[in-house]
């Protein structure tokens, strides 16, 4: 069963993180063959008491998303794949917790395992992260992910971003060519810090993964918009001494990445959440929730993480004399992927 957390640490975390690390967002398993009928033997794993949720996968050949496919009670059948040599992969369920029994070619051919080797990105994140509403290639991490040519570690975690210190020594010690922060709506949604606590935790997170890898660039994602949550204090809580709206929320991580770069950590970015989601756009009714933008705006907010990200990483290119040796900009499709 693919963790999301260190196994040998679960018993440190909090049950309400050690849930959601249970699913396998982001998780891939990747083969090139010539086979045309490969089964994938898994089954769900629905907790005992709690809410059933359809498991669907994601099938890509030669990375084009070719279908998406409800887990079975006996796992899933991939069928009427072409007949040549091709690199298959299959991105498993968001949610729920999978159980993994083997791949399969039930024609007999070979399948040989499939390295991803492009750089690696790590995202931590909130459920908007873990990917709710979506399916696993349409999330906008893996859309992002796709766009930029980055082989994705997904760590976001429905309900359980609340910055805790061993998800900060593991992103520190998991070895990555880029890292993104999505930060504050979980925050806000729990009450689980405040203006005392916050800006300390954030900067103890910061110089947790710098200790360890003190050049690789890492961007803080700012909450999208939230509605009522931008100025109301609580969500459905009773008020507390310290308690900070949305826009607080975001305002203190802007100025936490500025006071950073000023100390001279230029690999950190910022990237305001509202401008992948924004009011206008829940206005249009991507949020249905209220909260989670919907499975066609994930695929936008990637498209526009991508714009954004590659936007800050050439400003700093510029500032630091480098434009003449960097890599050239990625180049966005004008129409969402389907």
């Amino acid at each position: 069963m693919p963790w999301r957390l260190p196994v040998a640490d679960l018993d440190l975390h909090h049950r309400d993180l050690v849930l959601p690390a249970m699913c396998p967002s982001g998780v891939r398993i990747r083969v090139r063959t010539a086979s045309t009928r490969l089964l994938l033997d898994a089954v769900s794993v629905q907790l005992q008491g709690g809410p059933v949720f359809e498991a669907w996968c994601d099938l890509s050949v030669d990375g084009e998303l070719v279908r998406s496919t409800a887990l079975g009670v006996a796992g899933v059948v991939f069928g009427g794949l072409p007949a040549e040599v091709k690199d298959i992969e299959i991105a498993l369920p968001i949610l729920p917790a999978v159980r993994l029994r083997g791949l399969r070619a039930l024609d007999g051919e070979t399948l040989l395992p499939l390295p991803d080797a492009r750089p690696c990105w790590s995202v931590y994140g909130s459920s908007i992260s873990h990917g709710f509403a979506a399916t696993p290639t349409r999330t906008w991490p893996a859309t992002a992910a796709r766009l930029m040519g980055r082989n994705l570690t997904n760590l976001g975690y429905g309900g359980a971003c609340l910055l805790d210190p061993l998800v900060g020594r593991m992103l520190a010690n998991r070895p990555a060519d880029f890292i993104t922060l999505e930060l504050g709506i979980n925050v806000y949604n729990s009450a689980a810090l405040r203006e005392r606590t916050f800006l300390p935790a954030v900067h103890g997170l910061l110089a947790e993964i710098r200790s360890r890898q003190p050049e690789v660039p890492v961007t803080v994602l700012g909450p999208v918009f939230g509605g009522e949550r931008e100025t109301e204090l609580t969500d459905g809580m009773s008020e507390a001494f310290g308690d900070l709206t949305l826009d607080q929320l975001r305002e203190q991580l802007h100025d936490a990445v500025e006071l950073h770069r000023k100390r001279g950590d230029t690999a950190l970015t910022w990237i305001d959440g509202r401008d992948l989601c924004s009011a206008a756009d829940a206005a249009r009714g991507v949020l249905p929730d209220g909260l989670h933008p919907d499975a066609e705006h994930q695929q936008e907010m990637g498209r526009r993480y991508a714009v954004a990200e590659e936007s800050c990483r050439r400003g700093i290119r510029q500032q630091t004399d480098e434009g003449s040796n960097a890599a050239q900009p990625i180049r966005i499709p004008d129409k969402p992927l389907t």
